[in-house]
């Protein structure tokens, strides 16, 4: 399958959803393709110490090769007449081969990984949901990315905790990058259980 790549220091793993703003011209085009094609596009991981919004010639290093592909559910027009969307991650993928056009957007040759199979959380595990839930209450626009959440599913739970929480671009990586959510699972339940805990972003 090959995808055009928006990439952004962001993290967004299956399930998760997200508002963005479009400006430049070539993702204004690269948006009018996904919702004419179906497909979506790809949102490519940048490493964090990347502080630039988009990749210029020198910067494919600084791209991981695992990303995910996202749906466009909404449109809407933001304050200076810029272009909103909202996506729904569907898919993780591995890039197996960029390219990049005229303009300047990226495309990407990528194989499409499985996603992270429903479990139930365990009476122990139940801590993360309880948290996650906390955070959901403190950022009500977070909440309202998910009308229907599934608290007692481990892979839903630990996959928004991946999303939310500060980690540096490799350590995401390895963790979203695992078959199933136990490896991330195992993690969130070392640090969030911990006395000291990290900031949640939003």
């Amino acid at each position: 399958m090959k995808l055009a790549l928006l990439p952004l220091t962001l993290h967004l793993m299956p399930g998760g959803k997200v508002p963005l703003r479009i400006f430049e011209p070539r993702y204004i085009r690269m948006v009018s393709e996904a919702s004419r094609s179906g497909t979506g596009f790809g949102i490519g991981m940048l490493d964090e110490l990347d502080e630039l919004d988009e990749l210029d010639e020198a910067s494919h290093s600084d791209l991981f090769t695992l990303g995910t592909r996202v749906n466009i559910t909404d449109f809407y027009t933001l304050e200076g007449g810029l272009l909103g969307i909202t996506v729904e991650a569907v898919d993780r993928f591995r890039i197996l081969q960029l390219e990049r056009e005229a303009d300047g957007l990226l495309r990407a040759e990528v194989e499409l990984l499985d996603n992270w199979q429903p479990c139930t959380l365990s009476p122990t595990e139940q801590v993360l949901s309880d948290k996650l839930q906390e955070v959901f209450a403190e950022y009500p626009e977070l909440a309202d990315l998910y009308p229907a959440p599934r608290w007692r599913d481990a892979a839903w739970v630990t996959q928004r905790w991946l999303e939310v929480l500060p980690l540096q671009g490799r350590q995401a990586l390895k963790l979203m990058a695992a078959d199933s959510c136990h490896r991330a699972l195992g993690f969130l339940m070392s640090i969030l259980t911990s006395p000291s805990q990290p900031e949640q972003r939003h």
